[in-house]
């Protein structure tokens, strides 16, 4: 799956697999704020989780500019189905890439067919996702490593099946360690009630003295931060196409709005040049979004480096959804503003990506310092 047309063939398919059998599950998650094995389930069946993968493992051998084009159809019918294979398959493509072949083995059938859960654990309590300040830590004891710490906002942390977890690693380094869930020590607190985009359960973990195999260390026990770096280029682009479909959506449901609400008979899309503006501009910045999504997703697949490309699509993709489900509230009116129409999910889902995953001010921060390196020579 190379060619434009073909992903764009597959788009299709997967937008509309997604209106029968994703959207229909999305409110009630949205409104109980649980984890859902059904919709778990409907994203297994339409093989999500085995699209960016080989063959040898289970997979679909897509491209990633194919997979980045399903997530953007999944976001645009709810952000959180579009949330859901996310960890797992950055754990799984973290294990194809540096996991040892004993892990490899034991993981990435299961975690490629989404029949096992992961967890991406980085974040702490009072550090956030600044990998300098982590304090959970993990000591040799033998050719086995003992962690000790806790982590916050972990989602699926309840029902994953393992976790990636980062700790810090004797003379000040980090590592990464594949902790399966229910490893002595390891235990998970009640997951926090938030604005949006509840339905991922994100829990607070404690590693109370977990043992840790050797062949469970991800790369070097000091090359934490490369592994961070690496999964984490990744995850930016698939929020960020994440955001692309949040943005399509609010554009969508204000143009039909805009359609459908008359003023003295005439729609007041057709009737207000305000509401054209408000139209224009979200068509406008959800093209560009996408454009540049789909530019580093292209350059993924061409194995180029995309530090600069992921943050920017990232911060990008992240205000336009935002401005987009902020837009399609003016045109909606006080009605955008019920639990009645999408609008109002969208709104709280646009926020998600501002402040979490990777803030707009770190997005800033990186692309701002690649300029002046580049220009510094």
């Amino acid at each position: 799956m190379t060619q434009p047309a073909e992903v764009a063939s597959f788009r299709e398919m997967v937008r509309s697999q997604a209106r029968r059998h994703i959207e229909p599950l999305v409110a009630a998650v949205d409104q109980e704020q649980s984890f859902s094995r059904e919709l778990w389930q409907r994203l297994r069946d339409l093989e999500i989780f085995a699209l960016p993968f080989p063959k040898e493992w289970g997979g679909a051998e897509a491209t990633f500019s194919a997979f980045i084009a399903a997530i953007e159809e999944l976001g645009r019918a709810g952000a959180i189905a579009a949330l859901y294979p996310g960890t797992t398959i950055q754990v799984a493509d973290t294990l194809l890439r540096l996991g040892t072949p004993q892990v490899q083995k034991t993981w990435l059938p299961g975690l490629v067919s989404g029949e096992a859960i992961a967890s991406w654990a980085f974040t702490e309590p009072q550090t956030g996702s600044d990998p300098r300040q982590l304090v959970t830590r993990a000591e040799p004891d033998g050719s086995d490593w003992i962690l000790h710490g806790s982590k916050q906002f972990i989602s699926y942390a309840g029902v994953c099946s393992a976790a990636l977890v980062f700790a810090r690693t004797p003379g000040d380094r980090l590592g990464a360690f594949l902790v399966e869930a229910g490893t002595p020590g390891w235990s998970v607190g009640a997951p926090a009630k938030v604005l949006g985009l509840g339905g991922s359960e994100p829990c607070p973990v404690f590693l109370d003295g977990v043992r840790v195999p050797g062949e469970n260390v991800v790369g070097a026990p000091h090359n934490g931060f490369e592994v961070m770096l690496a999964g984490e280029a990744r995850g930016k682009i698939r929020a960020a196409a994440i955001c692309v479909g949040i943005a399509q959506r609010a554009l969508d449901e204000a143009a039909s709005y805009a359609l459908e609400r008359t003023h003295r008979g005439v729609s007041i899309g057709r009737k207000f040049s305000a509401i054209q503006g408000h139209l224009a501009d979200m068509q406008s910045n959800v093209l560009a979004a996408r454009a540049l999504v789909q530019t580093a997703a292209l350059l993924i697949d061409e194995g180029k480096s995309v530090t600069t490309e992921a943050a920017a699509a990232r911060l990008v993709a992240g205000r336009t959804a935002h401005e987009a489900a902020s837009s399609a509230l003016q045109v909606c009116g006080a009605y955008g503003w019920t639990r009645d129409m999408v609008v109002e999910r969208l709104f709280r889902e646009s926020k998600f990506f501002e402040v979490t995953q990777g803030s707009a001010e770190v997005q800033q921060a990186i692309v701002g310092r690649e300029v002046l390196n580049r220009v510094a020579g």
